[in-house]
Parts: structure tokens; sequence; C-alpha cells
């Protein structure tokens, strides 16, 4: 999108409902300015919707994070997944905290196994190099466009800050488990003396099938593997690296099928705490963390059983402890753009709940109920306080907003004359608790998967 798409569309948003395939609920300029607290003078902050640029340098909206740069050893990202605008704004934070003070590790979420093969790639000063690697390596796990510009924003600024060089690292599950079997641990095991393929074959199908008897069996393989001093292709696929992988496997396999949020956070922590992934950094150094919402509150809010590591870190861990600062970047309504007519099943294959946006925007923009780069509501219940964000849309366009302490003290005077929208109110407070910062991004189109090649 560019400067003028709030002028030249109109901005015309809508619901799309998920359980219909038709936009609902449609509000004009004019409309989403008669809401409940249009009488209220409020005046949000502003971050631009756009990427970081080539030297690094259009930051000036950030200044506000030079010191909790300075002052913290953790900063979270919290975001709404999927929002191109997002990921724009996520690296303009990487990069601006790193201009002010020095943060060498950024961690996302994404697989574990993927961290070594990414690192690397992000680390190759030779165009040419990096691009066969990422050719030969990450065509098949670089799951979006936005994902593969972010790599090279930061290969771009490890090649030009020599003396600041960043570090990336993944803490998730192994969600597509089949594929770090066969793409990762086969031809590592298969590099064994002394034990025939068709036993090693024999051990990992087991593990395809996700039986419990693949991690006590595997266990040989490992054993035989560090006596041997098995390396793989290229000198990161070590034995510490790929029992890390299995044992992500085995959180995986609880986390499916016992009780999920417990053994995923379960999970996650122990990566962040374990010397041999990513305890020196949290112990030593800055850190960044960009992840879903939930996953990156500071402090925990309501009696939820979600563990979020951005709270251990602020609340348990004695490196960390009060000494994390804490962003959302709140999206709200999302446009098909280069979407519309990509067929998904030519994609590599994405989360189901990014498939599922895309198959029902898909299937209105076929019926004509929406438009290609029209923005539309994908999550929640329309509301007042919804309105006020696009009123103030209007009015700045192609910005993300916040409310300074103030505007809130004025939002929620104003909203204890209706209970509908005090119980909005309650829940966006708890939002405002949970995190330091919190930015609302109106719109911005869906991020574009890649498709296979």
């Amino acid at each position: 999108m560019k400067t003028g798409f709030l002028l030249i569309i109109a901005f015309t948003f809508q619901t799309l409902l998920a359980q219909e395939n038709k936009p609902m609920a449609v509000y004009t300029d004019n409309e989403a300015g008669k809401n409940h607290f249009q009488d209220i003078q409020l005046y949000p902050e502003t971050i631009e919707l756009t990427d970081i640029d080539t030297k690094f340098t259009n930051l000036n909206d950030l200044n506000w994070l030079k010191l909790p740069a300075k002052e913290n050893r953790i900063v979270l990202i919290g975001e709404t997944h999927y929002s191109r605008y997002i990921r724009s704004l996520t690296n303009k934070v990487i990069f601006a905290l790193n201009t002010y003070d020095y943060y060498p590790l950024v961690i996302f979420e994404q697989p574990y196994s993927l961290t070594p093969f990414i690192n690397y790639y992000i680390h190759i000063r030779v165009d040419k190099e990096a691009y066969n690697f990422f050719n030969n390596e990450l065509k098949d796990c670089v799951l979006t466009v936005e994902d593969s510009i972010a790599y090279e924003h930061l290969r771009r600024w490890n090649k030009t800050n020599s003396q600041k060089p960043i570090d990336i690292g993944f803490t998730d599950l192994e969600f597509n488990y089949k594929a770090t079997i066969d793409n990762i641990l086969k031809p590592y095991f298969y590099s064994l003396k002394n034990i025939s393929q068709s036993e090693i074959e024999r051990i990992l199908e087991l593990g395809k099938v996700q039986s419990n008897q693949f991690f006590f069996e595997v266990q040989s393989l490992l054993a035989l593997a560090q006596k041997q001093n098995i390396v793989g292709k290229y000198s990161f696929i070590n034995i510490s690296y790929i029992t890390n992988v299995v044992n992500n496997l085995l959180d995986t396999s609880n986390a499916l099928r016992y009780e999920f949020n417990y053994f995923r956070q379960k999970s996650i922590v122990r990566k962040l705490t374990d010397d041999q992934s990513f305890g020196m950094y949290i112990k030593d150094k800055k850190v960044i963390l960009n992840g879903g919402a939930n996953h990156m509150q500071s402090k925990l809010v309501g009696n939820d059983d979600f563990y979020p590591e951005g709270y251990f870190l602020n609340t348990i861990s004695e490196s960390t402890k009060k000494r994390v600062y804490s962003i959302m970047l709140d999206g709200l309504a999302f446009s098909l753009n280069g979407m519309a007519d990509i067929n998904l099943n030519n994609c590599l294959r994405q989360g189901n709940q990014y498939s599922s946006i895309i198959e029902r925007m898909q299937k209105a923009y076929r019926d004509k109920l929406i438009e290609v780069n029209k923005c539309y509501f994908v999550f929640g219940d329309r509301n007042d306080f919804e309105k006020m964000i696009f009123h103030y849309a209007y009015k700045q366009p192609n910005q993300a907003i916040s409310f300074n302490s103030k505007d809130w003290d004025k939002i929620n005077l104003g909203s204890k004359t209706e209970n509908a929208i005090f119980k909005k109110l309650e829940d966006e407070n708890d939002t405002r608790a949970a995190y330091d910062k919190v930015f609302y991004i109106p719109y911005s189109p869906i991020v574009h998967a890649r498709e296979k090649k």
C-alpha cells in the first residue's frame, strides 16, 4: 500500500465472519468518526508503516526507544501474526535497538531446527554465495516473502556493521515433524558407520509416526554419532545440534499428544535457559524476542494457564528480572493484496490459521464480495473502540497508533457510560498492563506465502 491508500480507495473496511464467506459491518470514514469517543480529544503517538531503509537510518519515529534500549537486557516484540506492516515495524525496531545500543541475538517464533541454517545465511558476506546457499538449503523452509526480506536485512546489517554482528535463533516446536526427520536427521545419521541404513530408516520411521519408541531407540544413533564425531554437510550440523533437534521433537510430541500450551512453553523456556541452546546469551548479553502476542507479555494478566516466556524473563530469570521491555504490535485488518489469486497448494506449507484466513478471503473475493486491495477484519468482534482507531487512521494515514497514559485516562473515563464499551476497554487495559507499549496497526496487506520452486 502506498501513502495515498486511504484517499484512493476510501478505506472501506468490512467484517469477514469465520462461519460465512461474506463481508459485513462495513463502515466508511464518516461512520468511523461517529464512535462513542468522538467528543474526546486525543493525541496519539505514531510510527510510520514502513520497513527499514537500505542504510538503516529511517529511525526518527523510534527515538522513544533510546532509553529502553540502554536500560534493559531483553526487548520483547509481540505481534498479531500475518501482517506485512507488523513485520516491517519489527525490522525497524530490531535495527533501532542495535543502533541505539547492541542486542547481538534476535529470537523469532519459528522451529528451533532452522537456527544454524538461517544464522549461517545471515553471516555470508558474498552475495552470490548467499544466493546459492538460500536456493540450496533454505528455499523450502523460509515460508513467506516477508521472512526472506527480514533475513536479508539481517545479512545486509552484518555486512556493513562488523562491530555489531547480529545472530538469529528460533525457539519453537518442530511443527513439520516429518520434514525435520527427513531433511535433518536422516542425512546426518546416514553418515554413521557400522550400522545399516535399513536400521537407521526403521528407527526414523518410528519418529515420523510420532511413536514414543522412537525417542528410546534414537539414543543409540546419538551415542554412535558422538563416538564417531559425525559432522554433517556443514560444520554446525554436529552432535550437539542434532541432540537439540531430537529433544525438540520430543517436546513437540509431548505437546501434540498431551497438553499443548504447557509442553510448548516448557520447551521454549528450556531453550532460553539451556547453555546448549540460548542460555549463555540470556545470561550474559542483550536479546530481542519476537513472537505472538501472548508469548511476549512481560507481565501476567488474568488467570490464564498460558505461561509466556516474556513473563519468565521479566519475573523469574535472575539475569533478566525487571530488565525487560515489552512492545505489542496489534494488527486489526488485512487485505488479500498479492495473495488473491495464489493457490495455497502451490505454496510452502503454512500454518492452519493463515491458510484458513486466505481460503475464506479468497472465496469472498471469487464471489465478488471483497476487493483485492481493501482491508477486512478477520479477528474479533466489532466495537466503537476499534472505530476510534480507524478514525485516527484516517487523520494520520499509514501510521501505527499508540495512546499515552493521559489519553488512556480519558478513554477509560469515557467508556464507563456504556456497559459494552466498558467491557471492551477492560480487555484493552489488560493488554496495556501486559506490555510497556502498545501500537495499533489498523490495516495491512497479509503476508505473502512463498511459492514452491
